[in-house]
This record gives C-alpha cells, sequence and structure tokens, in this order.
C-alpha cells in the first residue's frame, strides 16, 4: 500500500473510463477522501492539459472529509492519429502544514514528504448502432464538500420555421392597414358633414347681414321722413357679427387639425 493510498483514499483507484461518442464534453468523477485525522493538500495533474478540464486541480481537504473532482474530456475526433496517444492522471498529496503556507507554491518545497498516486485514461468508443442509441455520459449533482462549476457544451439552437412568422407580420399590417382605411372614410365623412354645416352657417350669416341691412335702411328711410339724423348702427351688432362670422371657420380648423391628429397618431404608433 503506497502513502499516497494510505492519506487519501481514491475512487476509482486505478483508471478513468471515458465512453463515446465524443461529440461534446464527456464527464467523470474522481473522489478523493481523505483517511487522517489532519488536513491534507491535494493537487491533480494530467499529461494533456489542454485535452481534459479539472475542478478543483487543486485544494485542502478536512480531516475525514471527502472532496469530489469533476473532470470533463473536451469533444475531439477519435479517428484522428494525433488522439491515439495514452493519457494519464497524477493525483498529488502531502499533510498540511501547520504554519501558513501558499497551496500553489507548497509543491516546490523539499522538505515535504509528497505522495503521488497515477491513474490512466480510458477511451470507450463504441459501435455505430450502439453509439446512434446511447445518449453521451452526463454527471449528476453531487454532494461533496467541495463543489466545483462545471462549463458543459452549449444547448442546439431550437429549430425555427421561418415561414410563420412573416405571414404573422403580413396579417398584422394587413389588419391595421384595413383599420387606418377605416378611420380615413369616418374622418372623411366628418369632414364632409362639417362643411355642409360651416355652408350652412355661411348662408345663414348671409341672410342674417342682408336682413339687419334692410333693417337699418327702413330705419333710415324713416328717420329722414321723418326730419331725425339717421342713427349708427350700435357696435354690438357689427362685433357679433363678426364674432359669428371667425368663429364657424375657426371651429372647422381645430376638428379637422384633432381628426389628422388621430389619424397621424395611429399610423406612426
Amino acid at each position: 500500500m503506497s502513502k499516497a493510498e494510505a492519506i487519501l483514499k481514491i475512487e476509482p483507484e486505478n483508471e478513468l473510463r471515458f465512453r463515446g461518442p465524443f461529440k461534446e464534453p464527456v464527464s467523470v468523477v474522481m473522489k478523493l477522501s481523505n483517511n487522517v485525522e489532519k488536513k491534507v493538500c491535494f493537487k491533480v495533474k494530467t499529461t494533456a492539459p489542454k485535452r481534459y478540464c479539472v475542478k478543483p486541480t487543486t485544494g485542502v481537504i478536512g480531516a475525514k472529509e471527502t472532496v469530489t473532482i469533476l473532470v470533463t474530456l473536451q469533444p475531439f475526433d477519435p479517428n484522428d492519429p494525433n488522439e491515439k496517444g495514452k493519457h494519464k492522471f497524477q493525483v498529488l498529496s502531502v499533510l498540511a502544514p501547520e504554519a501558513e503556507f501558499n497551496i500553489e507554491t507548497l509543491w516546490k518545497e523539499s522538505n515535504l514528504e509528497i505522495n503521488d498516486w497515477k491513474l490512466k485514461c480510458v477511451l470507450e468508443i463504441p459501435d455505430e448502432g450502439s453509439a446512434a442509441a446511447a445518449p453521451a455520459t452526463t454527471v449528476t449533482t453531487l454532494t461533496s464538500s467541495v463543489v466545483a462549476p462545471v462549463t458543459s457544451a452549449p444547448p442546439a439552437a431550437p429549430s425555427i420555421k421561418m415561414d410563420e412568422k412573416p405571414s404573422k407580420d403580413v396579417s398584422i399590417q394587413k389588419e391595421r392597414v384595413s383599420s387606418l382605411e377605416l378611420e380615413l372614410r369616418k374622418a372623411s365623412d366628418e369632414i364632409a358633414q362639417l362643411r355642409e354645416e360651416l355652408s350652412a352657417m355661411s348662408n345663414e350669416n348671409m341672410q342674417l347681414k342682408e336682413e339687419g341691412l334692410r333693417l337699418r335702411r327702413s330705419n333710415v328711410s324713416g328717420t329722414d321722413s321723418a326730419g331725425f339724423k339717421p342713427e349708427m348702427p350700435p357696435p354690438i351688432l357689427h362685433q357679433s357679427d363678426s364674432v359669428a362670422t371667425l368663429s364657424s371657420p375657426n371651429i372647422l380648423y381645430i376638428v379637422a387639425a384633432l381628426l389628422l391628429g388621430i389619424i397621424i397618431a395611429k399610423l406612426f404608433f
């Protein structure tokens, strides 16, 4: 029994098995259990650091505690001749010093007795038939003293039907155009009605002016016959006529401007 195994219990003991296909990341779990009553420092190394993602790679295990290491193999082509090399992992362990220490530089100190344990990697490539039926290996949530985040492969983008959205947009645009046409018709009818009312009011105003002129002429003729000077028409009558003349077109313009503002707001908002 080696010293590393006496300090730590490593599961699995000899090899890490990764089952393909390797078109996406494949993860396995390695557990390190502290067998002693003291704190133990550990470090996990690999011969292919660019191919594997290890979390955590180093840390401290409390007395009689267990740490879970997640080892993720990155996607690769198993038929590539450059990928035929045998990969290995090495687990270093040492009793934690009593004084303060830096875990990154701890492994370079020569006065410490560092123990190591080696594991080999086994890549299981299934047949084409079984690869289609068997999904890629997934790792469930584990409870341990150290839990490290794992960067998983991004989910596949959902398929998008390209013809659904344009058809919906076209139908919505048609509904908006039809509703705007209806509003324009209503506005045109209201403007025509207002024009008729304006024409009627103008005719009525002309009649009132003619009647007032006729009354003034009759009054003037009556005063001339009686020997009196003609009186000036009261200014109030002229003021009312001018107000009636000016107010009617102003009302029409205000109403027409409001209708046009409503139509423009519906078109652009």
